[in-house]
């Protein structure tokens, strides 16, 4: 019997081609990933800005409530009511919270609703409505809209005037 003499190969060192295209893949993947989530958070963050401004606006109003009340003696009617209402809408929906020089000091874009209805004599429900379109993509219900209510009660009655 002949020996043959038997060669070995030098173990392989390195990266193969499939083994780096495998690793960018994952990167990939991940990266995707962590852009999804950066989205994600600015969505929640720009609504969250939404919210407070929607709340600002309505406390607002509660607090003009407030202060009808105290100029009519402690009571208040329905027209004073609409009245407030009126003028608070017309600030913050037509004018969008201007300064005195101008300036837009808050504004809640997309605002499309503004009320106050008073319910059981003494409770007002202040309701804001906006629609948040900034980060709908096409094709969705472009009238989605949003809504914040915000509760007062009053310490006395809301009477209709006549009485």
């Amino acid at each position: 019997m002949t020996d043959t003499p038997h060669t070995t190969r030098p173990p392989q060192s390195g990266f193969s081609l499939i083994e780096a295209l495998v690793a960018l893949l994952v990167l990939s993947v991940g990266l995707l990933g962590l852009a999804g989530l950066q989205l994600l958070g600015m969505q929640s963050s720009h609504s969250a800005y939404q919210r407070t401004v929607a709340s600002v606006i309505a406390t607002d109003a509660g607090e003009r409530l407030w202060i009808k009340l105290a100029e009519e003696g402690g009571a208040l009617t329905e027209a004073d009511v609409e009245s407030v209402r009126d003028d608070w809408r017309d600030d913050w929906m037509h004018q969008a919270g201007t300064d005195e020089d101008g300036n837009h000091a808050v504004s809640l874009p997309g605002m499309s609703d503004a009320n106050i209805t008073c319910e059981n004599d003494n409770v007002c429900v202040i309701s804001v409505r906006w629609a948040e379109g900034r980060f709908q993509e096409q094709g969705q219900n472009q009238e989605d809209e949003t809504r914040f209510d915000y509760r007062v009660r009053l310490p006395v009655n809301i009477t209709n005037g006549n009485s």
